[in-house]
């Protein structure tokens, strides 16, 4: 297989519902082809979608290393720690996405729940 293909088939294989051959794939890509961000992000997505909060984070943190400016990611980030309920984390990640992207809707609403959520403890 070439190595775009481990990508785009983990791509497929993620958007099918079939976490573990996503995973399995996109590891591969990672491997293949470590300076693409965006295997690295779909990866965390794929890890997301197990529940491996921690891989999730760790792919997409490399992804932001890749690509900083790409606010979808810091976005993924924030979603991971809130997922894996550390809180603080994501309410700085989601402010992250909106200074690179002040329109950002998905950030700013998934934030102001995140802060509703934090008043309420």
């Amino acid at each position: 297989m070439e190595d775009g293909d481990y990508y785009e088939k983990g791509l497929e294989a993620l958007k099918a519902g079939d976490k573990d051959t996503a995973v399995s794939l996109l590891e591969e890509a990672s491997r293949n082809t470590p300076n693409d961000w965006r295997v690295f992000n779909v990866l965390g997505a794929a890890y997301a979608g197990k529940g491996l909060y921690e891989k999730a984070i760790g792919a997409f943190k490399v992804a932001e290393q890749l690509a900083p400016g790409v606010a979808s990611i810091h976005y993924n980030i924030a979603q991971s720690y809130e997922a894996a309920g550390v809180l603080s984390e994501a309410d700085y990640e989601y402010e992250k996405a909106l200074q690179i992207d002040p329109n950002y809707t998905k950030a700013k609403t998934a934030r102001e729940a995140l802060r509703q959520r934090m008043k309420q403890r």
